[in-house]
């Protein structure tokens, strides 16, 4: 994800490794609760996003089918 976000090239004067892996922790301890909180109680269903766009999709829309 660091690589990624370095990578991107968008210009940003604090676009550096400290910087990026302040956010991403940052992130991670606001949003991580939030996450547990739903998963506990059934609510948020994982996705494998490390596929092909077409993959992730089917892999979704199978998630959203079954949840009728």
């Amino acid at each position: 994800m660091v690589k990624r976000l370095l990578s991107r090239n968008q210009g940003r004067v604090d676009d550096n490794i400290e910087t990026i892996k302040k956010r991403l922790k940052v992130f991670e301890s606001l949003n991580l609760p939030v996450v547990e909180y739903y998963s506990s109680r059934g609510k948020a269903h994982k996705i494998n996003a490390t596929g092909t766009e077409d993959e992730i999709f089917e892999a979704v829309r199978k998630l959203f089918s079954s949840l009728r």
